[in-house]
């Protein structure tokens, strides 16, 4: 497949973005398409502290300026992590695929070698996350640690750890799977799903263009995965539903077995000190209406409670 147009890729400028958007193009080079040039942006999200973060619209920050760039033309593809979209996007875009999804578990990073699993932790740490989600699933696990809010990327999460401002923090495996990071020095504990869901969307990539941009709209519908599609919008059905965002207590994880998909949902209360769970099955074609049914299940569950 030949294109003259040249194709212009955004992306954040982290390295794990830097490396998500690499992929993306040489997935499009793979197919014949060579006339393409990534641009890396420094989003707002990044600049912002916790407080000013939370105040200012939490991960929609994360997109909102590379999203803005699309519908103005200045780029044509935007990459993201999908779990860092809003629930609800600009009417004039849309997510055109997914790459495959990676894997979707947390990681428990900590200097602790005796540590083999998340449920060893019998002593009072201080744990850093700004998390919503695994924050509430922290406390109800070791109600006796400490919560420390920080930010950052993936790297330098793992620097607190390594320089003992903190004991202990919970990365995405994805993230450290596709930067294939490794130190001698820290113990990397992968935590079963049964335990700690994900954020929805969690360990997939999202390739958002124009709606009116045929000609991208085509090159980028051949190499999306459908078994990531299908998960994935379930997921994003379930926050909607929920009405949630990035500061919502809440997990989700969608599975494809056959023409069966099988979603597990999670939604703490604001407090975190009770919470709600549910499981549907339905027919793949179905994957709509799963992620919106599990969702009004957690919360009328947590209604009754």
């Amino acid at each position: 497949m030949n294109n003259k147009r040249k194709i212009f890729i955004g992306s954040r400028k982290s390295n794990l973005a830097k490396l998500q958007s690499n992929l993306v193009c040489n997935k499009l080079m793979d197919m014949g398409i060579k006339n393409l040039k990534i641009n890396h942006i420094i989003s707002e999200g990044d600049k912002k502290n916790f407080q000013e973060f939370k105040n200012l619209g939490g991960k929609g920050l994360f997109t909102k300026e590379i999203d803005n760039m699309l519908l103005n033309k200045k780029i044509d593809i935007a990459v993201h992590s999908a779990k860092d979209m809003p629930a609800f996007i600009d009417k004039n875009i849309t997510i055109a695929a997914f790459l495959p999804r990676e894997d979707v578990r947390e990681v428990l990073v900590t200097k602790n070698f005796n540590i083999k699993s998340i449920l060893d932790i019998k002593e009072k740490i201080n744990f850093g996350s700004s998390s919503p989600r695994r924050i509430n699933y922290l406390k109800n696990l070791i109600p006796y640690i400490k919560i420390k809010h920080i930010r950052g990327n993936v790297e330098s999460r793992i620097q607190l750890v390594r320089q003992n401002k903190i004991d202990a923090t919970l990365l995405a495996y994805a993230g450290l799977k596709r930067l294939k990071l490794k130190y001698d020095d820290i113990n990397f504990i992968k935590i079963p799903t049964k335990i700690i869901l994900p954020a929805p969307g969690q360990a997939a990539i999202a390739i958002v263009c124009r709606k009116e941009d045929k000609e991208v709209l085509n090159i980028l519908k051949k190499i999306d995965h459908l078994d990531t599609r299908l998960t994935v919008s379930a997921e994003r059905e379930f926050i909607k539903e929920i009405n949630g965002d990035c500061f919502t207590p809440l997990a989700v994880l969608a599975k494809v077995n056959g023409n069966k998909l099988e979603i597990n949902g999670k939604l703490f209360s604001d407090n975190g000190k009770i919470s709600s769970k549910a499981k549907i099955t339905s027919n793949i074609i179905d994957y709509i209406k799963a992620g919106r049914s599990c969702a009004k299940k957690v919360l009328e569950d947590l209604k009754n409670k």
